[in-house]
């Protein structure tokens, strides 16, 4: 494969299908593109033979993601779309947001309703704001800050939507 077909697929991945190139507000759209992935892997759970087997499935795919994203952003920033962190990659948007999602499970519709969009607003906030060190994490260097700062916003933004959701199921 040559390199302008590499290119292609890494600023498709990069762009998440190119939701990233939206005009408006890249990175909410591109959150929400990563809301099908989610609800693919909510329905997956049941394939599962226990919930355990389901989360270490599901971490592993977080961590891949997570490689994945740093490479694809640190050729996005260098070779494609030539700047630091640029807005149309979302590749970062997508991880963050399973992230926050990650050990919440969601049972019917009207759950998984609540759970896809706590998880959007609680991360979009916590993206857009940055607080402590998911703003300083971004000065790394080579696509690693590109995605780190909205890996770190997913976690915080996990334990933020766990606290939640368990205080609901005690209510």
């Amino acid at each position: 494969m040559d390199d302008n077909k590499n290119l292609k697929w890494i600023r498709t991945l990069g762009t998440w299908f190119g939701l990233g190139d939206f005009p408006v507000m890249p990175g909410t759209i591109g959150t929400l593109g990563a809301i099908p992935l989610f609800l693919l892997f909510n329905y997956c759970k049941k394939f599962f033979p226990n919930i355990l087997i389901y989360y270490s499935f599901y971490f592993i795919f977080l961590m891949t993601l997570f490689m994945v994203a740093v490479y694809i952003s640190g050729i996005c920033e260098e070779a494609i779309f030539h700047e630091k962190d640029p807005p149309n990659v979302v590749i970062d948007e997508v991880l963050g947001y399973m992230t926050t999602l990650f050990l919440v499970t969601p049972v019917g519709g009207r759950e998984i309703l609540k759970a896809v969009m706590a998880a959007l607003v609680i991360f979009r906030i916590l993206d857009i704001t940055k607080p402590g060190p998911i703003d300083k994490s971004q000065a790394i260097p080579n696509g690693i800050g590109v995605v780190l700062d909205d890996f770190l916003a997913g976690i915080i933004g996990n334990f933020i939507l766990l606290c939640i959701w368990t205080l609901l199921r005690w209510l």
